[in-house]
Parts: structure tokens; C-alpha cells; sequence
């Protein structure tokens, strides 16, 4: 027998109107359970926030919104049009179907306010310890040990590797949308591959406030010692994106690298093909994060054991065994 995931047929919903428990998905119930619960994080370390009303705003939309939005596969999206607004429905489709993507940046950014609520006596104490693992295992910290390695090839080619985290799980979910020539929309394995990035994502997150560490390059007396990186196209965009976008305290696990394996693994029950040419890009990333010194070596590992650990979960709430289609 093959596994098929559980997609959406809009001949399998008889009416726009379903009850709240039918309308939800299991990567749903994930979302709106993690949305519910940062709000009352936000509401119970609130003093210690800097602006805790906009992400208790912000969770609220979220939640009425998934509770209000019409289901999936419904009437407009088998509506007769042509043109395009064919496309732009095409377009609203995907994203009502993929919206967690989007969530996960408003997620990962509010970072900035709860990574250290919990400790704001004593921001990033579990980064101490992070050093220990790495010089446990490793001899003497990854960093040092890449140190000898950089010089401007090295720097642009890992670099690069960093900046495809992007690629993987963004351009792994538009792939597994459309799937191979021919197939419909979402493809087989598009919501196991999307689940499986977002359980990922949530994975890390959940643990920020518990655990706020920062990475080697927020080390100054480190940094001292390091050679400066000498790239000149990926090398000064990275810099810059985690100039601005970086959450200082949300190190461990390492986001990137469960989001991008999330991805790899997510699809490889479909499409080995794509999952192998995202899982080079993925290994590539996860050196890099280390490389870049935007990481500590367990980060990486942590986010590795993130990524199969919902994985696994989201094989097993969204693939069935036989050929049928479970209608939402």
C-alpha cells in the first residue's frame, strides 16, 4: 500500500459552513495552540516587555482569524472564472493553505520581547553552558577550529549556504504545492511537508524563553580573536539581514537549521528527488551556521533533532496508508 497525504478536494466539502472541530487541520490545532499559548506568556511576563499589548493583538487576530476564514476547499475556490483573476485567486488559494509561513516571521520577531522576559536579570545564562558542549566534544570551540578555514572563497560559498535557508523551506513548500507536472493543487505531500517545517519551527521557538543563549558573533572578547570574514556579495548581505533581523538570545535550538530540515525530510516521502537537492543545500547550512559563527555546534544538532522530531509527528497525522482522502 502507498502513503498519500491527506489533501483537499473541494468535491469533498458539501458547504462552506463547518464546524470549528472539522475546519482545523492538525497543523491548525499546532498553530492556534502555540498562538494561545505566547499570549499568555505575553500576559503573565508583561512587565518585563517592552511593548507586550502589540503581540497580544497580534495573537488575538491570529486566533479569530483561523476561527473565522472560510475552510479549505471551499465554494471560491472551484468558483468558474477566467483571466486574472484566475491567478489571483490562485495566488489567495496557496495562502490560505500555506499560511504559517508567514506566521513564522511574526513569530520569530517577537523574539525580541519574550527571548529574555523570563530572565531579564540574567539575559542569555544558558549560553555558558553551550560553550561547555562544544568544548566537550569538539576539544576547543568550532569557532577557533573554522577560524584557520576563512579566507574570501570559503566566506562567499558558506555564506551562500547560510542564505539558502530561505530557498529551502520557502521554495520546498512552493514545491510541494505544485508537485511534479500534472499534479493537482496542493500536490500530494504538501501539507506533510508544511507541517512538518512549522511543528519544526515551533519546536525552537517554545524553548527561547526557557533556554536564551547568544551565538559566538555576539561575543566580543571572542570576536576579538576571530579573522573578519572577507566575502563580497553573500558575505555583506547575511551581515546585513542579521543586522536587522536577528533575535539576540534565540540561539538554541538553531531555527534555521530545523526549519530547512523540516523541509527536507517533510518532502522526502514524496519527492526524493527535490528532498536530496534541498538535503545538500541543508547540510551546507548547517556547517554554515557554525562557520558563520552565527551558531554554536549544538544548536545545530538540537535544531537536526527538532527537525525529525516533527517530522515524525507530521508523517503521522497527516499520511494514511490507503488511497483515500480524508474531507476537512
Amino acid at each position: 500500500m502507498e502513503k498519500v497525504s491527506i489533501e483537499y478536494q473541494s468535491s469533498t466539502v458539501a458547504k462552506d459552513r463547518v464546524d470549528f472541530t472539522r475546519r482545523f487541520l492538525a497543523l491548525d490545532y499546532f498553530v492556534f495552540g502555540y498562538t494561545a499559548y505566547m499570549a499568555i506568556f505575553t500576559a503573565i511576563f508583561h512587565e518585563t516587555m517592552s511593548d507586550p499589548l502589540s503581540i497580544l493583538a497580534l495573537h488575538v487576530f491570529i486566533m479569530t482569524a483561523m476561527v473565522l476564514v472560510p475552510p479549505r476547499g471551499a465554494k471560491w475556490e472551484s468558483l468558474p472564472i477566467d483571466g486574472w483573476t484566475r491567478h489571483v485567486r490562485g495566488f489567495v488559494r496557496f495562502f490560505r493553505y500555506s499560511y504559517p509561513l508567514l506566521l513564522i516571521l511574526f513569530f520569530f520577531e517577537e523574539g525580541h520581547q519574550t527571548v529574555n522576559a523570563m530572565w531579564s536579570s540574567a539575559p542569555h545564562w544558558f549560553e555558558s553552558y553551550l560553550y561547555a558542549a562544544d568544548r566537550w566534544v569538539f576539544g576547543a570551540l568550532p569557532v577557533f577550529i573554522m577560524n584557520s578555514w576563512v579566507g574570501p572563497l570559503p566566506d562567499e560559498i558558506l555564506h551562500g549556504f547560510y542564505l539558502s535557508y530561505y530557498f529551502i523551506f520557502v521554495g520546498g513548500v512552493v514545491f510541494a504545492w505544485f508537485g511534479t507536472k500534472g499534479s493537482s493543487q496542493p500536490a500530494p505531500g504538501f501539507q506533510t511537508t508544511l507541517t512538518s517545517v512549522i511543528i519544526a519551527f515551533f519546536l525552537c521557538f517554545v524553548w527561547y524563553p526557557f533556554l536564551p543563549a547568544r551565538g559566538p558573533w555576539e561575543n566580543p572578547v571572542l570576536m576579538a580573536e576571530m579573522t573578519p570574514f572577507e566575502g563580497f556579495v553573500f558575505v555583506p548581505l547575511i551581515e546585513r539581514i542579521i543586522e536587522h533581523g536577528a533575535v539576540s538570545g534565540g540561539c538554541f535550538p538553531s531555527s534555521h537549521v530545523a526549519g530547512a530540515w523540516g523541509t527536507v525530510v517533510g518532502l522526502a516521502g514524496f519527492h526524493r528527488q527535490a528532498a536530496f537537492l534541498l538535503g545538500f543545500l541543508a547540510l551546507g547550512l548547517s556547517l554554515a551556521c557554525v562557520y558563520t559563527r552565527y551558531h554554536h555546534s549544538v544548536d545545530v544538532a538540537a535544531g537536526f533533532t527538532a527537525a525529525l522530531v516533527s517530522a515524525l509527528i507530521s508523517y503521522k497525522l497527516t499520511v494514511s496508508k490507503t488511497r483515500t482522502c480524508r474531507s476537512i
